[in-house]
Order: structure tokens, then C-alpha cells, then sequence
């Protein structure tokens, strides 16, 4: 009943865990791309729009990819604590800390079940883990 977490639920809740840099990185490129669209609307003024619009799809895309990535790591991670029952110290403080940061974000319903998941399971992610030792229960 209170086994060890498996070797899979660990690889999954890091990968999730690793990929929310998406979001960061996503940001990132948006103010990059902002900033290179300001500059080339400062230097060749308003009047042409293909200028404007091909940096515009450059904030969509970095914006898009970043979102995107960040998403794969939502649905891993859930899929971590919940289908594989992945419990450890490092992922309760993931899930309070980062649930509540992602409130904030467009990510407002992943953001309230990872805070309320990890707040309601707490003793379970806190727990000492059982001895893999033979013979000790």
C-alpha cells in the first residue's frame, strides 16, 4: 500500500517539472521580438506594414512555443502526481510554489489544482519514504 515511487512517475514529474522553463523561455522571446519590432518601427516609421507584420508573427511564435512547451510540462507533471502517484518533498513545494505563481497566469485552472492537490495531499508528499531495505516494513 505504501510503496516506493516508481522509477517512470519520477522521470515524468522532473521532465514536466524542467519543461515550465517554456513559459519563461516563451516570455523571453516575446520581449525580444517586441523590442526588434519597436526598433524597425523607429527606423522605417509605420508606413510598411510588412515590416511590422513579419515581427509581429515573430511575438506570435515565441509567445506560442513558450505557452506550448509549458503545457506538455502541466499535463506531465499531472500526470506524474495523479496516474503514477509520484509523492516526494520537491514536488509538494513544486506544486505550491509554482501553482500559485501560475494563478496569476493564463494557466488559472492548472494553477488552483496543483496548489489545492498539493495542499490536500500534503502528509503523503511529505512522508518519509518506506525502507528498501528486505525484511523491514
Amino acid at each position: 500500500m505504501n510503496e516506493p515511487p516508481s522509477n517512470s512517475g519520477a522521470f515524468i514529474a522532473k521532465l514536466g517539472a524542467w519543461l515550465q522553463l517554456g513559459l519563461i523561455f516563451g516570455v523571453a522571446g516575446t520581449v525580444s521580438a517586441m523590442r526588434k519590432t519597436f526598433q524597425e518601427i523607429g527606423s522605417a516609421g509605420t508606413s510598411d506594414p510588412t515590416i511590422l507584420s513579419g515581427a509581429i508573427g515573430e511575438v506570435l511564435y515565441t509567445t506560442f512555443a513558450g505557452l506550448a512547451v509549458s503545457l506538455v510540462g502541466i499535463i506531465l507533471v499531472s500526470i506524474a502526481i495523479t496516474a503514477c502517484h509520484y509523492r516526494a518533498v520537491w514536488m509538494f513545494w513544486f506544486l505550491c510554489l509554482y501553482g500559485g505563481l501560475i494563478i496569476f497566469s493564463g494557466f488559472l485552472p492548472f494553477g488552483l489544482f496543483f496548489l489545492i492537490y498539493g495542499l490536500t495531499k500534503k502528509d503523503e508528499f511529505l512522508r518519509p519514504a518506506p525502507s528498501q531495505e528486505p525484511g523491514r516494513l
